[in-house]
């Protein structure tokens, strides 16, 4: 895992810190410990999904480039990167990408994964439907790629901001190891890493 934290994921947590609503470690973090719990309204987590959606596509620095082209044989499918979106309601959560493709013109495909809510925490746990919803000459030919950026965009959302949190007392970055999804918006629990190699005390 990278030691880099992204920009907007540090800016957003050092914004929730001034506001008082996300605290500073007090303590350095033994492995198995969780931070309090931070909270993404839905206009926060549709700016930083594309955020995500940027380092999915491959982009560590910021760029200009607002959409990605996927070739596959002769078939080339435009990614608008720069215009990702998410809807989130109780247990779901929708990713919403933009594409284009000689065959339709500008469209959307959107995934579906059902994750862990307030109510039934299911960990970092999500499913999703074997296809994606969009034109069917996109996901006949796309279909797989797509739920896989899409769900790329969510681990990067949970992960970036789960880093930006900062790191365990052996100095690693903490990990997400739950993500729970309401209609007010996505809930993030960051944990410091468990050392499972020559560790004898793990915690349950």
């Amino acid at each position: 895992m990278s030691d880099a934290v992204d920009t907007e994921f540090a800016r957003f947590v050092e914004s929730e810190r001034r506001a008082q609503r996300l605290p500073r470690a007090v303590r350095p973090m033994a492995e198995g410990d969780v931070f309090e719990p931070v909270r993404i309204t839905p206009k926060q987590g549709a700016e930083l999904m594309r955020v995500a959606a940027r380092r999915a596509a491959g982009f560590f620095r910021p760029t200009k480039r607002t959409e990605v082209v996927w070739v596959e044989g002769e078939s080339e499918l435009a990614v608008g990167i720069a215009g990702v979106d998410v809807k989130i309601e109780d247990g779901l959560i929708r990713v919403r990408i933009p594409v284009r493709c000689d065959q339709t013109g500008p469209t959307t495909v959107e995934a579906l994964f059902a994750t862990g809510s307030p109510t039934a925490p299911a960990g970092l746990y999500a499913a999703t439907p074997r296809r994606p919803n969009g034109p069917p000459v996109v996901i006949d030919a796309w279909g797989d790629a797509l739920v896989a950026f899409a769900w790329q965009c969510v681990l990067g959302l949970v992960t970036g901001i789960a880093a930006a949190i900062g790191k365990d007392a052996r100095g690693n970055l903490l990990v997400p190891v739950e993500l729970s999804v309401s209609a007010r918006g996505i809930e993030i629990l960051p944990m410091a890493r468990h050392r499972f190699a020559g560790s004898s005390s793990l915690k349950a």
